[in-house]
């Protein structure tokens, strides 16, 4: 195969994965001057939503925070900004934010014009549109294409025949339907900047070694329970057990408790802390109002406890904290909130009024041994008839892997956070940038900073500069970061888990990202982010940081 051609001026970039990264990437990439010419997003599901796409989340999704927090989506109904959003509201308004946006969704039918076999050499067409485009403002000329049933199999690092810059090849799977049948069909794409998106592709089910083959009951991810799989499970009254601790099994166990349904047991080894829904209504939101102070303390002295764990120690300090966290409610767990210790958080937010019906239900700590006809044992030898298994025990992230022209291969979800500078870049592929979130559950405020930094800082080094260049700011943040995270005493962390983010590494994030849009500072970009201000989550890290770190410091001199 033939090198592809360079593309002058305007870039061509490729987002993977439709969900709520995606739209705050377009919105911030789209905005102002841009480099860009094109923006194609790649779904391999037949909708858009990711999380959120009703084909692919359980029965009665709710979303960890509230709908203030998605202020980004134009909803079809708000009843208050303090409420909880369902799966479907947020699935409704990201379409509805797609069509303002006149993003094009193409469905798997219409692939005919989607890439091709050859080596790139569509692409040489931007230039020659580009006089027909002058007269439109800058936002309109910046094309927006989502392609669903589109799977990304591998991606390919290649030279341009100018052999100073490269491009990335994306081999993508095509899934055509048609009335009979439908079939995969392999296209070539090329791009200049990939963006990978995603965190929620592939349910998480235990390998369940003893017995799994003997079993005959049914195993499903919490994923695969959709409504009308829910109403199933109840209609032939099977008997269930839920598997985990964690938010997806509470909702689970909640959906049951409100049907009245209770042939089922909550088998966990650890329940998860999560935060008391009632703390983010209006009272406590209110700037001015003494609520909203105390709501402050507690942050304060959360933040406190969350730097101790991240730090792995506990000290009488922390313990004391958790303490008074669980006390007056703003942490709240099921069935361990007496043991104050704060190792299953993830942020979840929980309504108070869950607590006893929780309890209430019929439950079993321990873990599953072997499975045998349906039944299951535990690892002490206690049989459970189960038909159903619901497995609400997480995601795995597997990236496709990226080839390189020596024949080796990179599977990023294979290597740990300190090989990325700022947990999306590596210095060996700065073409490609893995949309990993860096503070907790924000997704689309990380993804509209992110968009803004590509924007204004990264895309004029990468596109305007030698790439060695590129790659050695890369390699000095990333040295930077890792000194940081060693002197700061932060504990490992898996970056492909998108909840289990240390403050230190939340901070550092948060800290450079700001400090390059503004300040113009690592990679000498324009310090102007187009009149966008990124403001309050990073500031609050930092601010929390001082408090916390502030408290350390007290924490060290008693002892």
């Amino acid at each position: 195969m033939s090198a592809p051609p360079p593309v002058k001026g305007k870039k061509v970039i490729v987002i993977i994965g439709a969900g709520l990264s995606s739209v705050a990437l377009v919105k911030a990439l789209r905005r102002g001057d841009s480099t860009i010419s094109k923006i194609i997003i790649l779904e391999a599901k037949d909708d858009i939503g990711g999380t959120w796409n009703p084909k692919q989340c359980y029965h009665n999704l709710q979303t960890h925070g509230v709908r203030a927090g998605f202020s980004l989506l134009p909803w079809d109904r708000f009843d208050s900004p303090y409420d909880h959003a369902h799966h479907k509201d947020v699935h409704g308004a990201m379409k509805n934010l797609f069509r303002k946006e006149n993003v094009v969704v193409v469905e798997g039918a219409q692939h005919q014009n989607f890439g091709q076999n050859s080596n790139g050499n569509e692409e040489e067409k931007e230039e020659e549109k580009s006089n027909a485009e002058k007269n439109m403002t800058t936002e309109k000329r910046v094309e927006v294409t989502v392609y669903l049933s589109t799977r990304v199999k591998s991606m390919e690092m290649v030279q341009t025949t100018s052999s100073s810059s490269s491009r990335v090849k994306l081999n993508v799977l095509c899934t055509k339907f048609s009335e009979a049948d439908k079939d995969e069909e392999e296209r070539a794409l090329f791009a200049d900047f990939v963006i990978y998106t995603g965190t929620t592709h592939q349910p998480k089910v235990p390998e369940f070694a003893q017995g799994k083959n003997k079993y005959t009951g049914e195993i499903l991810a919490a994923a695969d329970v959709s409504s009308n799989k829910f109403d199933e499970i109840l209609e032939r009254k099977h008997k269930v057990v839920v598997l985990g601790g964690s938010k997806a099994a509470m909702d689970t166990v909640w959906n049951f408790n409100q049907r009245g349904y209770t042939s089922f047991v909550w088998l966990f080894r650890k329940t998860y802390w999560g935060t008391n829904f009632s703390y983010f209504q209006s009272s406590f939101i209110n700037k001015s109002s003494l609520f909203a102070r105390w709501r402050k303390v507690l942050q304060y002295v959360f933040m406190k406890v969350r730097l101790d764990f991240d730090m792995s120690r506990s000290s009488w300090l922390s313990r004391v904290g958790l303490f008074i966290l669980a006390k007056v409610g703003y942490l709240l767990n099921p069935f361990d909130a007496t043991t104050y210790d704060l190792g299953n958080f993830h942020g979840a937010i929980i309504e108070p009024e869950r607590m006893q019906p929780y309890r209430k239900s019929s439950h079993l700590r321990g873990e599953i041994g072997y499975l045998e006809g349906k039944k299951l044992y535990t690892t002490k030898g206690l049989g459970v008839d189960a038909d159903v298994i619901i497995c609400c025990t997480g995601y795995d992230n597997p990236k496709a892997p990226i080839l390189f022209p020596n024949g080796t291969k990179f599977f990023a979800h294979e290597e740990s956070g300190d090989k990325f500078w700022k947990g999306m870049v590596t210095p060996a592929i700065p073409h490609v940038l893995f949309m990993n979130t860096f503070s907790l559950g924000n997704i689309l405020h990380d993804a509209t900073t992110v968009g803004h930094w590509l924007r204004s800082c990264y895309f004029p080094q990468l596109f305007d500069k030698p790439i060695e260049s590129t790659k050695s700011i890369i390699q000095k943040g990333l040295d930077a970061q890792n000194e940081e995270m060693k002197n700061t005493k932060c504990r490992s962390y898996n970056l492909w888990n998108s909840f289990d983010r240390p403050v230190q590494y939340m901070y550092y994030c948060g800290r450079t990202f700001e400090k390059e849009i503004y300040e113009a500072d690592l990679l000498s970009c324009s310090g102007k982010s187009g009149g966008i201000s990124i403001s309050s989550p990073i500031r609050r890290w930092m601010y929390s940081w001082s408090c916390a770190s502030f408290l350390l410091a007290d924490d060290t001199n008693v002892n």
